[in-house]
Formats: C-alpha cells, structure tokens, sequence
C-alpha cells in the first residue's frame, strides 16, 4: 500500500492486488476484517501524515534547538535539522558561519544550543538530472519538506532546563569527540560502528568498505543493537536482575541507543524487531521469527511510512528477511544469499558493484563480529584507563583497513548501471526463493536469475539509441555525446565549481558535484569508460570536476586546445591521470580519428583562456550542432570567416548566454533553429544576458535553459529523434 500511495502507483496497485487475492484464498473473515482495518488505519495515517507535510510557515525569524553531534560542519557552512520552536515538522537549516569562534562552538560544544535564525523558507529544488540523487525526495520520505535558509543568527546559549533526550545527544557529542582524540583509524571505527557518527574524512579512509559493499557494517543496524544488548544481557545476569526488570531495562536502553546512535530510518527497523522480541520472550506470546518481522514492517510503516523508499531502510528489511529466509542453510549459502538480496538494492541506486563483495563479505563477517567489534570496544575503553593497548589496536585495525581499500582497487568493479524498478522486484523474489526452495527447483531459479541479470545488463549497456544530452551542473558546461550501442563515448567539459578568495578556515572538504551529477547519470546508463574528453578551456567552470572523472572513470583521450599543456594549473588537474589516457592538443586544422566531431577552433596556441576555447561540430539524429565553450565574439567572427558556410541546427550558446559571445553576425551565419544554454540558477553574472536572449529570439531560435528545464537530452536513433527536459519548463519545450 506504502508503494501504491507514495510510490510507482502501477506496481503498488498490482501487488496490492495480489495481497487482497492471498487473503481472499485463506476464505477467514476475521483476517479479512483485520486486514481491512489494518488498511483503513494505514490510510488514514498517511491523510494525516500529507497534511501535516503541507503545512508551511511565512516566519522569517526561528528559533531552534541544535545537537552539535548533528551538526555538520564544513569550513564555513553549517547544516543541520532541527524542528523550530512551535512547529509540527523538522526544517533542514543551512548557515554561513561569520567567523572562527562560531565554527569553534559548533565543532566543540557538548551541549544544545539554542539559535535564533533570521532568513527565509524555501522548498527542495527537485532533481534537475535524470537519476540525480534526489534531495526532496529523500527528506520528504523523513517527514521534512522545507529548507531555511538562514542570512544571519543570534546565539541564545544553551536550554535552561536539559531533556532525557539533550542529556543522550551530550553523551553522544562527548563520546564522538573523545574519539576525535583516538588515533584515526580507531576513532572512525569506533564512531561508526557504536555512534553512528560518520567524520568529514569518513569516505576518503573507507575507499574499501564502500567499494565492496560493506557499508552496511558501518550503518547501525540489527547486528549492532544485537550485539549490545547481548552485553546489556550478559551484565544484568551478573547482577541477578529479575527477567521482566532485564525487559524494562534492555527496551529503555533500545530507545536510548536508539537516539545515541542518529536515530536513522534504518535503525528504527531494529530497535522495534528487538522490542518486539523481548515482549514476545518476557509474555510467551509464540510470535515465529516472520511475525516479528511482519509487525515490526507495519509498525514502521505507520510511524514512517516512507521510509521503505530509502535504500538504508530497504537494505536492513531485506537482509533481515533474507536472514528468516535462509536460516536452514550453511554460512556460506546464507552468506551468498544475502549478498545476492542487496545486489539489485545497490544497482537500483548506485548502479555499480564489486565482484569480489560476495567472497570479502563470507571472510569479513566472522572477522568483524569476533574481532573487529571487541577490538573497538577494548580500544575506546583502554583510552580512558591507559594507552597501552591503543597503538597496537590501531595498527591491526589500520592494516585491516588498508587490506580492503588494497582488495577494493582489484579488477572486479562492474558498472551495471540502473534497472528498472520490475527488474529489481524480480531479482528480490527469485533470490528469496532461491534461499526457501529444495535443490530440484534452485538450479531453474538460479538460471532465471543468472539470465534476468544477464538480458538486464545488456539492455542496459546496448542501446539501440544514440544521445546527446546537456547536464545541469549549475554554472557551467557539460555535454554528452553517446552513439546507438555505446559505439563511442565522448564528453565535451565537466563543469565545476569557480573557487573564490576565502580565508583558510572557510574551505571545507573539496567535492566535486559532478559524482552526484553526471557522473552518477553515466554509471545509471551503464558507462564506465568515456573515449574522448574535450576541454573547451581552462575555466574551473568547464573542466574543475576533470579529477573526478580521472578519479571514477576509465578516459581514452584527453582533448585540449593548442597550447593548453603549457598551463601548469591545467596539468595540475589532470595530472594523476591514468597512463593509458593519451593528452591531445587539437585546432582547427586537425582530423582526429575517432572522434564523433569536427574541430573548428583555435586556430593558432594559446592558454587556454575563453578566446582560445575548443569549438566542435558533429551530426546526430539528423540535426547539426555546434559547441563554442566560452568562446566571445571575435572568436565567433572568426571562426565563421575562416569556415565559409558553417550552420548548425543545435547552437549551444557561448558563455552561458553572457553579452560577450553570440554576436548577432555570427548567429545569422550559422541559422540555430534550437539554442541549448547552460547556466547556474540565481547566478552572480546574470547569465543569460537579456541582450543574447533578445538577438535568439530575433532570429526565431528555440531556446532550451538548464535554469527552467534542468538536464535536455536529445534521444535519436538513425536520423530522427526528440528533445527530454527533466523539468517541464515551458520555454522551448519541443514535447
């Protein structure tokens, strides 16, 4: 129902159908009436629950409570969530912090600090890139649905009177920052597998956890809240507590380890399954491992039902099922089978996967719950006795450490990129029978699986379909040019973000946006190599996210303008570049082989500075486009004098729309019945121009904008094709 609701309405409504069918063959009518009020319950819950979402406030002052344990700090932006004084739904804040002081309070302080934030509200932007991580939708599944933008904001201090709840958050920012003061690969194992708190650098020491599947270790989940309460049990038994106050104790300590750790969706699955199990225990009530299962899903649902759209949440259910499932069977085949359960989870939503997950994970379990967990603890407890013990566990926990980010950088990684939605039902159920069935049926289930996989992956790597496709990256450029069956694959620059004069304090962690952008679109299409990289210039608009692409994917060719290696700040960005990815300094004058367009400009070697930018032209889908980076007018002029009778269907406009390009001469040459422009919404510069927008529409030409219509892609196959805008923008708009 959850999925009918807020979900695929198509295949909700058929698996709804086929609920309502499995309970009309039992032929009971109490199931049938329970059912039916379990239903109604659901669905009113959900009313409740979209009218409370749409409920928004016009104060622009808030005052709030922040957790600095959930607080997130880098350089000088501050982000948390936090329901203000007097709503009913938490806001995500956004801040910039004014100075050192205030960034000091937020990465030190134990306690709550009550702020008051003057600034605006304003709704998620959605996903302006096909396969975009979706911010709107991921807060909307936690109840959130507005952000505050904060200008500026008055320190209160901290609350007169401390909650249970203040009290749980201050043993939790005193045990991260205790950690802090932990050697560093201990103080991350340690917050992450008790706290739950992932540090800034997280990701860049765990290469190898996140590669090889892994991460699920580090997600508080049910092995946690197991192996805690297990101590919890072990030390109440010592004491001689009575069996319904070790009850009343291990539920307390559920909801408080429940906050102490982050209190994610994905925990909460395990904290009621682990109630539930204790209430079965304590009153003998007969609930088989499924019905735990099943009550702890309907609970879940009626508090969060969204929830169950969010990959955490959806992993922790799935293993905990293939968990029920697949009890009978050895490790090993229990092992596999798990793995096998996350396998279309993780495609569906990060499009890749690692061969040698299935084998690490068989190795790595036992390791981590008979030697890894204990270490941690032993090492968090040795810190505050003595140091004796702490090097040494460090060490191991080190070489650990580097033995996956070692095995992770093996061949093994598969980019599958995204199958359907039915897809990845169909690879959950046959894996779930695989794990219940006798061996008579598992070797046909198997094969139906192995071929689902297969005829899925080829779809998905072999198009009959060609595009050409403008990302929105913001303020910048970046093009894809991909031929029927991935023929060739080539991307005209990357985009990036311009860094501006800040004082050291202000830099927080470099990221470049275009691993959740473009990036993460190629790997949904099944794209792990791209043959020709064109850089049009040396702008960090067009070419600053070049280290991500050289970081995440395999390039044939790097192309530059004439001149261009001579920029040592250019070579910078390219220079951890892989050996078998050759350098090429183009102009005008060469043909390259294999490349799916034609270089018109430079002419002569330059810097690579926005009159020296790459100008490329190429026919796809029976149109001509032309693309001019940054290039001004003179350039334009020139570059028409010097092709007599250049035209091309496509234009993308130069300089993002900016008054120094499209010079009026140069667009009558060319004849553009469809001008593509990229540029950042709300930009500094006011791109585009009004004066650029009036010489397009003196000539009648279409324009497609990333500010109103996000990603544009042209999907063709031989000489016909059509226009897809992510957002439906009205200007332009072909469809």
């Amino acid at each position: 129902m959850s999925m009918a609701i807020y979900g695929n309405h198509l295949i909700g409504l058929g698996l709804l159908v086929i609920l309502c069918l499995r309970i009309g063959l039992l032929r009971s009518p109490q199931i049938m009436v329970i059912c039916m009020m379990v239903a109604i319950i659901f669905a009113g819950v959900c009313w409740v629950t979209q009218l409370q979402l749409a409920q928004s406030t016009n104060q622009k002052t808030l005052t709030v409570k922040i957790y600095p344990d959930t607080a997130k700090v880098d350089g000088a932006n501050l982000a948390f969530i936090a329901k203000p004084e007097g709503a009913d739904q938490k806001m995500v804040f956004y801040a910039r912090l004014k100075d050192k002081g205030q960034q000091h309070l937020f990465m030190n302080e134990v306690k709550p600090i009550v702020v008051e934030a003057a600034g605006k509200v304003s709704d998620f932007l959605p996903a302006t890139n096909l396969n975009q991580f979706d911010a709107r939708k991921y807060y909307h599944h936690q109840k959130i649905c507005h952000a505050f933008l904060v200008e500026n904001f008055h320190i209160k201090g901290s609350p007169p009177k401390l909650s249970i709840i203040d009290r749980i958050h201050i043993i939790r920012s005193i045990f991260n920052h205790y950690c802090g003061r932990l050697p560093e690969t201990l103080g991350i194992y340690a917050t992450g597998l008790i706290s739950g708190y992932r540090p800034n650098n997280f990701f860049d020491e765990m290469t190898g956890v996140k590669r090889l599947g892994l991460l699920h270790i580090f997600s508080i989940s049910g092995m946690h809240v197991a192996y805690f309460l297990s101590i919890i049990d072990q030390l109440m038994a010592w004491l001689g507590i009575s069996r319904f106050r070790k009850a009343v104790i291990a539920i307390l300590f559920l909801g408080g380890y429940f906050i102490f750790s982050g209190g994610s969706p994905g925990l909460l699955r395990a904290v009621i399954m682990a109630i539930i199990v204790i209430i079965n225990r304590v009153f003998k009530l007969g609930f088989s491992q499924l019905d735990i299962w099943s009550g702890s899903l309907m609970i879940n649902l009626l508090i969060l039902p969204e929830t169950m759209f969010l990959m955490g949440v959806q992993l922790s259910y799935g293993l905990s099922l293939g968990l029920i499932a697949s009890e009978k069977l050895s490790y090993i085949k229990q092992t596999v089978i798990l793995n096998l359960l996350t396998v279309p989870i993780l495609l569906f939503n990060i499009y890749e996967w690692h061969f040698l997950s299935v084998a690490v994970n068989l190795v790595v379990l036992p390791i981590f719950g008979r030697v890894i967990f204990p270490l941690v603890i032993v090492g968090v407890v040795s810190g505050l006795v003595g140091t004796m013990l702490i090097r040494p566990i460090d060490w191991f926990l080190h070489v650990f450490n580097d033995g996956l980010n070692t095995i992770s950088q093996l061949p093994g990684m598969v980019v599958f990129g995204k199958p359907s939605l039915i897809i990845v039902l169909v690879m959950v159920t046959l894996t779930l029978l695989l794990a219940i069935s006798d061996r008579r049926h598992s070797k046909r289930i198997m094969v139906g699986l192995l071929l689902t996989y297969l005829v899925s992956f080829c779809w998905i790597h072999f198009p009959r379909y060609g595009e050409v496709t403008m990302f929105d990256i913001g303020q910048g450029d970046s093009f894809l040019i991909r031929e029927p069956f991935n023929r060739s694959v080539t991307l005209i620059d990357t985009g990036g973000k311009v860094q501006f004069a800040s004082e050291a304090w202000q830099r927080g962690t470099q990221k470049y946006q275009a691993k959740r952008l473009s990036i993460n679109y190629l790997k949904s299409i099944g794209i792990s190599k791209i043959d020709n990289l064109c850089v049009s210039h040396q702008d960090a608009d067009h070419c600053g996210d070049l280290p991500a692409y050289i970081q995440e994917m395999d390039i044939g060719r790097i192309l530059v303008p004439l001149g261009m290696d001579k920029n040592p700040g250019f070579m910078k960005r390219i220079a951890d570049r892989r050996q078998t990815t050759k350098l090429l300094c183009v102009n005008d004058e060469m043909r390259v082989v294999g490349l799916p367009a034609e270089i018109y400009h430079p002419y002569l070697a330059g810097k690579g500075e926005n009159h020296d930018s790459m100008v490329l032209g190429t026919q796809k889908g029976g149109l001509s486009w032309l693309f001019t980076g940054d290039l001004d007018r003179p350039g334009e002029l020139d570059t028409i004098a010097r092709h007599h009778g250049l035209t091309a269907d496509v234009l993308k406009v130069g300089h993002h729309g900016s008054k120094t390009a499209s010079d009026p001469q140069f667009i009558s040459a060319i004849k553009p019945r469809i001008a593509l422009i990229s540029a950042g919404r709300n930009n500094r510069y006011g791109h585009p121009n009004d004066e650029t927008l009036v010489t397009l529409k003196q000539h009648n030409v279409r324009i497609y904008n990333t500010q109103k219509q996000g990603m544009v892609r042209y999907i063709y196959r031989n000489n016909t094709g059509h226009f897809k805008t992510v957002l439906k923008g009205n200007e332009g708009n072909l469809e």
